[in-house]
């Protein structure tokens, strides 16, 4: 019998085979070192910077603008300006990048690479000086608003804060990924990996810093933003000229040999004149500029002025924006601001509303046909200065008032002797609709127009549909909107109308003042019931005579609006 032979492997088999499987795993290994040798100092320096930067200033550099053009007009067109600068950036950097590569050779490798890093550490000293100044450009810019207008003054004042950060960011990002000579070992398609990484890390976490971090105080944030640029920028120089370009993942032994080259390399000069300068705006700004301070003072008043007739007596920036009590003593009045909106107001002698349309409202208890119960009550959406909310407590009404912004309703009672009898919901006023119980209200008055702009959601289909849920049978709804008669404007108008008529079947309209133009933008008081609206005249004796609110009350129906102008509009809503 013939005995099968087995098959050994030689030792040069063996060692062969070996070989391969170690060649097989350096080669991956390769792969990834690849990768994360073009994780360097300066990248990993900008993938931290930048994204906290950028979703600040894309958060805090339009509200900043607010108390002088308002919600509207500082967010109008801003996010396409602030994309167009980043995209004009980029393109500078490419072409940067084209001039230096046209320009490098190998003697002068590593004094052009050099060059990319100074421009990189200006980048960040220039972004960390225009944050900590722009509480005081920003301030300058404010007193040309009445010559730049609403529409163009938002834009030239976010060119001293905005558009210049975000302009630098995405230059020296772009810089920053620029393919280094001593990279070309590195396959292009890995270099571009990276690239493409290096993108979708800084848009991620900006978006999520953007939609996470609250807004917080705006000033605050800007000359905090820039002093932690200083530090970061004043860390990154110190590393970089001790170890250079090095990659982050090398190894001890790579790094003390990168120390060891010091002295043969080009390093740009360590620059700490941009962080003094940052670092002495920041303690201006957190304790002598008076925009920046948390409480008011002298210097908000500017008494030394004698041009400033106006006295600052309360500001939060709050939820809603920035909320402020002013006087006037020319005019004898008292105002509450939100951004650069009025949202109410009293002459001091008098403590009368400065807004007829206040008083409009009121009216809802002189609908006729109503049954009266012993203890009615209303529900306030949208505080203001509590002009409403005070009459219809003195004429013993039970007043539930929602109001979203705390520091609207501390002023209404501190500032505006809005009586606190009852229990304020701060919270969203759809919110406490949807939650609230059926058939509960004899009132509601809806009044949420602050600093430009109205809630969307509170006039909506779904939410009048809510309202008229938790009024009783014969409740009245009296809804203030800002707006005007003349096309095109008239057309939101329209809608607001539409909305109202496709859940309450009955609708009247009024406008305040005495005004014939219709061109004008004004308050404009809805009334809307399931059953037929007509008014009552005033008796002698009720607590609605004396003094404007008398006169309001009796010749406020003079001033209806005739509907039919709205023609024009289809029937659309806001459905």
């Amino acid at each position: 019998m013939s005995r099968r032979k087995r098959n050994v492997p030689t030792r040069q088999q063996s060692t062969i085979k070996l070989s391969s499987k170690k060649q097989e795993v350096a080669s991956g290994e390769d792969h990834i070192t690849s990768v994360t040798q073009l994780w360097t100092l300066p990248r990993a320096t900008l993938l931290l910077v930048t994204p906290i930067l950028a979703s600040t200033i894309l958060q805090v550099s339009p509200r900043y603008l607010e108390p002088l053009y308002g919600n509207v007009f500082s967010y109008l067109y801003f996010k396409e300006a602030a994309l167009g600068c980043v995209i004009f950036g980029i393109i500078l950097g490419v072409w940067v990048i084209s001039i230096v590569k046209e320009s490098w050779n190998r003697q002068a490798e590593k004094q052009n690479e050099a060059y990319l890093s100074t421009l990189i550490m200006i980048g960040i000293d220039w972004c960390g000086i225009l944050l900590a100044l722009s509480p005081l450009s920003v301030k300058l810019l404010f007193t040309q608003s009445g010559t730049l207008g609403p529409y163009i003054g938002p834009h030239v004042t976010q060119t001293w804060l905005a558009y210049p950060v975000l302009f630098t960011l995405a230059l020296i990002n772009t810089l920053v990924c620029a393919r280094r000579e001593r990279e070309k070992k590195i396959l292009l398609y890995r270099w571009a990996l990276y690239v493409i990484m290096h993108v979708v890390v800084i848009s991620s976490l900006t978006y999520v810093l953007y939609n996470v971090v609250s807004m917080g105080r705006t000033c605050q944030r800007l000359y905090s933003s820039g002093l932690l640029l200083a530090l970061v920028s004043g860390l990154f120089k110190a590393l970089y000229r001790i170890y250079g370009e090095i990659t982050l993942l090398e190894d001890s032994a790579q790094r003390r040999k990168a120390q060891t080259l010091v002295a043969k390399e080009v390093r740009p000069s360590v620059n700490i004149l941009p962080q003094i300068l940052i670092i002495i705006l920041v303690i201006y700004n957190a304790g002598f500029n008076s925009q920046c301070l948390l409480n008011v003072s002298n210097n908000n008043n500017d008494q030394n002025n004698s041009k400033s007739a106006y006295i600052v007596l309360a500001r939060n920036e709050s939820v809603t924006g920035w909320i402020d009590v002013v006087d006037d003593p020319t005019r004898d009045i008292r105002v509450m601001r939100a951004g650069h909106s009025l949202i109410g107001g009293v002459r001091k002698s008098t403590w009368e509303s400065v807004f007829a349309s206040f008083y409009y409202m009121e009216a809802v208890q002189l609908v006729e046909g109503r049954t009266h119960d012993e203890q009615e009550k209303a529900l306030q959406i949208g505080l203001g200065i509590g002009v409403s909310a005070s009459s219809l407590q003195e004429n013993n009404v039970l007043v539930d008032i929602v109001e979203i912004d705390p520091a609207v309703y501390a002023f209404a009672v501190n500032y505006f002797r809005l009586a606190p009898l009852s229990k304020p919901y701060i919270q969203d006023g759809r919110k406490f609709i949807n939650e609230a119980p059926s058939n509960k209200y004899d009132y509601v008055l809806h009044d949420v127009f602050t600093g430009g702009s109205v809630p969307e959601t509170l006039f909506s289909v779904e939410a009048l549909i809510q309202i008229q849920r938790i009024l009783k049978e014969d409740g009245v709804l009296a809804l203030n909107y800002v707006g005007s008669q003349k096309w095109p404007d008239a057309e939101a108008l329209g809608l607001i109308y539409n909305t109202i008529k496709a859940v309450f079947p009955y609708v009247n309209c009024y406008r305040e003042g005495s005004s014939e133009s219709i061109e004008v933008f004004e308050n404009i008081v809805f009334f809307a019931s399931a059953k037929p609206i007509s008014f009552r005249a005033i008796t002698t004796n009720s607590t609605f005579t004396g003094g404007l609110r008398e006169y309001v009350l009796e010749t406020f129906e003079k001033w209806k609006v005739d509907l039919t102008r709205l023609s024009n509009v289809t029937e659309s809503c806001f459905c």
